[in-house]
């Protein structure tokens, strides 16, 4: 008998010494040797858990349950091997049964225990939060909610597919069993013949928008791959840099009434050309989006009475000085008209005149037209804009104006500038006090931007500056409830960049008018005092402040504007200039 303890004993010491091989091997000759196997088995468990060897220890820990089911330590033993294992509901279950056996007395053992409980639900909760976070949701999904995913992502960029299709070979799957994800075929240098192919197989010949870019050159193989496509469900159509009659003549099926039918019609040509584009028998044009680059259908007067849905128009460097009148007929049958894009355009002195009764006014209302855009036209912005109504224009973006928009002005703070949310002037010379009139009345104007002009930025700065009803810039200290009330309270964001009169003074008077802690004092002290004619319209603190190349803005007050402004640049030299100049 006293020998299995004395393997027993050296057992024990192997296993404090962190030697469990040896402590293994003295256990289980005390075994050997007929000792208590309750006991032994209990600290070979031990010394196998040590050693990662679960199912050895586990074995020897159901050894004990079976010759000591009334101890709880075997139990315990259990617990803490299914938990190491990761088997949590055994371990669970195995718990349970030593709280059911531990002594009431026992505090230690009983709280050892708890402490265990804890340790399993934390590390099941944690198991189940890495499960979700590694689970295939996509793949429960049904088919139709999947498309319909993917289809959102196509909308804005359609080579996402590409993407998709590389996730995973369930997605590839979907992608690929799906032709409305390949009806647009954009086709350039890059292996236009292959690419053809391709997506004609993929798309099942039933394309949607047809791209042919610039860079697409001397691809016979390609267009002739393109002879017998069926464009009888195409809706977008653009070319760029090319030659359009070749063109279509190298695509056949791509007619003209095939061009009536389209909702989206880009054409930017190399030089300026003429083309009829629709038959003279079309009844219909469904354009919604039109954009020309030095083209212009010489059929022009024909386009105008039929087209009625645009949405968008864009013209750049087109041959319209003679068609003028023809372009105004245009807006005017369409007044769903929401964005105009204007730039390099003539326009003639005086309009020529229609033939027969066109209905023509003199005025043209588009109650949806949101954003014009004039870009490089000596006149347009007061020969054009000046002719329309525009209830709910939002954003006014004129650059490189020759001519004086004074006119436009005019026009903008006579309606258009009260639902003005944002306004550009870049290179267009206005006169200060008409511009100063379109900011007093555009209180929802949010964005504005005046760059490369003299003259204008300072009665500007001081208009932003002034409190409603005062004569001079804002100071601390000024009353209350004119504080309150400023110039275009909603403005967020500013450039003044190029402008050489712009002054740090007025800067620093216009965004502290417009800090938060400004507007919150004033209010608690009008609170008592509010005028009668209620409370005015809320105050947004500036968010942006561009005053590049502004030699008058002193580097000192620069700390304290990118303090109170999230966002400052100020840029005083370009690295070219700046090198000439030292």
């Amino acid at each position: 008998m006293a020998s299995w303890k004395n393997e027993f004993n050296q057992g024990t010491g192997h296993l404090r010494a962190g030697k469990y091989q040896e402590a293994i091997d003295c256990f289980s000759e005390a075994l050997r040797l007929g000792g208590d196997a309750a006991t032994i088995c209990e600290y070979r468990a031990a010394a196998f858990q040590k050693m990662g060897k679960l199912k050895d220890a586990l074995r020897d820990a159901k050894t004990v349950i079976d010759l000591r089911p009334e101890r709880w330590q075997g139990y315990a033993r259990s617990a803490r091997l299914f938990l190491q294992g990761r088997k949590y509901d055994a371990a669970s279950r195995m718990l349970e049964l030593a709280l059911e056996r531990v002594p009431a007395d026992q505090d230690r053992g009983r709280a050892g225990l708890t402490n265990l409980k804890e340790d399993i639900d934390s590390a099941r909760e944690a198991s189940r939060k890495l499960a979700v976070q590694r689970a295939y949701h996509f793949g429960n999904l049904p088919v139709e909610i999947a498309t319909t995913i993917f289809s959102m992502a196509l909308e804005e960029e359609h080579t996402f597919v590409l993407t998709l299709a590389q996730v995973c070979k369930s997605w590839r799957l979907t992608v690929l069993a799906t032709p409305a994800f390949w009806a647009t075929l954009v086709l350039g240098n890059h292996r236009p013949k292959q690419k053809v192919k391709l997506w004609r197989q993929r798309a099942r010949d039933r394309f949607s928008e047809l791209a042919i870019l610039d860079s697409f050159s001397d691809h016979t193989l390609a267009l002739q791959e393109l002879q017998d496509l069926p464009l009888d469900t195409l809706r977008a159509f653009r070319c760029e840099g090319h030659k359009l009659v070749p063109l279509l003549e190298s695509i056949p099926n791509l007619s003209t009434s095939v061009l009536a039918s389209l909702e989206t019609l880009v054409l930017q040509l190399p030089i300026p050309t003429a083309y009829p584009i629709c038959a003279t028998h079309t009844s219909e044009l469904r354009w919604r989006i039109l954009r020309f680059a030095r083209f212009v259908p010489e059929n022009l007067l024909q386009i105008a009475k039929l087209s009625t849905q645009l949405t968008s128009i864009s013209l750049d460097d087109c041959p319209m000085l003679s068609l003028w009148s023809e372009f105004l007929l245009l807006l005017h049958h369409n007044p769903s008209l929401r964005s105009l894009e204007m730039s390099r355009l003539i326009t003639p002195t005086q309009p020529q005149p229609l033939e027969g009764d066109m209905g023509l006014p003199e005025i043209i209302t588009l109650p949806d037209l949101e954003v014009v855009t004039i870009t490089s036209c000596k006149t347009l912005a007061n020969s054009l804009l000046t002719r329309l109504a525009t209830p709910s224009l939002q954003t006014l973006h004129i650059a490189s104006h020759p001519g004086r928009v004074d006119a436009c002005m005019a026009w903008l703070g006579q309606g258009p500038a009260t639902t003005l949310t944002s306004l550009s002037l870049q290179r267009s010379p206005v006169q200060a006090s008409q511009l100063t009139t379109v900011l007093k009345a555009a209180t929802a104007l949010d964005s504005l931007q005046i760059t490369y002009l003299s003259g204008v930025a300072l009665p500007v700065l001081e208009l932003l500056a002034t409190p409603l009803g005062a004569t001079k810039p804002y100071r601390q200290g000024d009353d209350a409830c004119s504080v309150r009330r400023v110039h275009c309270p909603a403005l967020r964001h500013l450039d003044l960049s190029h402008c050489p009169d712009v002054a740090a003074s007025l800067l620093i008077a216009m965004v502290k008018l417009r800090l938060p802690e400004t507007q919150a004092a004033a209010a608690d002290t009008a609170k008592a005092s509010e005028e009668a004619d209620g409370t005015p319209a809320p105050v947004r603190p500036l968010e942006s402040l561009v005053i590049d190349d502004c030699p008058n803005v002193d580097a000192a007050v620069l700390p304290w504007l990118r303090a109170a402004v999230p966002s400052v640049s100020c840029i005083y030299l370009a690295k070219e200039k700046a090198k000439w100049k030292r």
